[in-house]
């Protein structure tokens, strides 16, 4: 119970924007003190933020206070992701809580050579077998993502045959997004690459809109892996575009 309270909770938070802790218990038909439980375990877990009686989506990029949100769901999708990683791949791995759980489920993997932009992720690998190419660029204290033209050149001069990435939003209307408009321009640059593109999302971030699109021309993203919160619309519409969805 207390898991699905969360879940819808943290779904309706998300959509919205905010919402106040009255409105939330009237419509979820709990009492305002459960609401303030649950919200006070979303904050913990960096789901949302508490303002003053109402709630707000966690707007930080610090990857692991990400990771604690959505982690069930985020690890089924990593591992869904690692079964499509063979012996001698050179990937990409570029930002975000899932892609984060993904490279460390392929820290013990052997002949596997990943690409990144970020160095949270460059150090996951530490002690382990996996060869590393860190792209270099101007430094995000928050995401630790490196960014800018330095990112943009060293990858045009990169081979890949796949490429995950994390993703902050999706509505038809914008595509997928992301919160910050440096992290979306070498995401751009990802996707050009022509390499096999996986997006990699909880069902959470569909029908949230962020101010920087990566990609409203869908014909670039090869498959999306998310879980089974998705909607039969957009996981419809996306298949209509010739995106292959996965439910983990």
């Amino acid at each position: 119970m207390k898991r699905n309270l969360e879940a819808q909770v943290s779904q309706i938070v998300l959509k919205q924007g905010s919402r106040k802790v009255t409105d939330l218990a009237l419509e979820i038909g709990v009492s305002e003190v459960t609401i303030r439980k649950t919200l006070s375990l979303l904050e913990k877990k960096g789901v949302v933020r508490r303002f003053h009686g109402e709630a707000r989506p966690f707007d930080g990029d610090e990857i692991p206070f990400r990771m604690g949100a959505w982690f069930e769901e985020k690890t089924r999708i990593a591992r869904f992701a690692a079964s499509l990683v063979q012996p001698g791949d050179t990937i990409l791995l570029e930002a975000g809580s899932t892609v984060a759980i993904l490279a460390e489920l392929l820290k013990e993997s052997r002949e596997l050579s990943v690409i990144t932009p970020n160095l949270f992720i460059a150090r996951l690998f530490r002690g382990s077998r996996v060869r590393v190419i860190v792209l270099g660029g101007l430094y995000q204290e928050q995401s630790e993502s490196l960014v800018g033209p330095t990112v943009k050149t060293m990858l045009a001069d990169m081979t890949f045959s796949k490429a995950f990435i994390g993703v902050t939003g999706y509505t038809r209307e914008t595509g997928f997004t992301l919160n910050d408009s440096h992290r979306a321009e070498t995401t751009q640059a990802i996707l050009s690459r022509g390499a096999k593109n996986y997006v990699l999302t909880d069902s959470s971030k569909f029908g949230a809109s962020h101010l920087a699109p990566i990609c409203q021309d869908l014909s670039l993203i090869h498959t999306v892996i998310t879980d089974k919160g998705i909607s039969d619309d957009d996981k419809a519409y996306l298949e209509s575009c010739g995106v292959t969805v996965l439910l983990a």
